[in-house]
């Protein structure tokens, strides 16, 4: 169980989401508990920490965050700090570049040069 652990966690940092598939399929049958990787990364986050982390990303201040969303600072301060644990971060900094190999990062659609 420990190298299929090993496995799964390193396929979440590297984004091979077949692997991590796999291996959580693997240790599941093997009678381990639901994986570390299930309540980690960016697909782990509820809807209320992605859009603080995404506004906090954009540089906006927790106090900005809390008047934007009808928040207490404090509550955007909760959500954040469980953000970092699921993403596995330790600064603010670290928001963007985690949330964009998550995935899950919300963009503006380009525009189809062919149109």
């Amino acid at each position: 169980r420990s190298r299929l652990r090993e496995a799964a966690d390193l396929a979440e940092r590297k984004g091979a989401l077949r692997w991590l598939t796999q291996a959580g399929q693997a240790l599941r049958e093997g009678g381990a508990r639901g994986s570390v990787a299930a309540r980690t990364g960016a697909g782990a986050l509820t809807g209320s920490e992605r859009r603080i982390a995404e506004l906090a990303a954009d540089g906006r201040t927790n106090t900005e965050i809390a008047d934007l969303l009808h928040l207490a600072r404090r509550t955007v301060e909760t959500h954040l700090t469980s953000t970092y644990r699921k993403l596995r971060i330790r600064r603010r900094t670290e928001l963007r570049g985690a949330l964009e190999r998550g995935g899950h990062r919300e963009r503006e659609p380009h525009p189809d040069p062919r149109c």
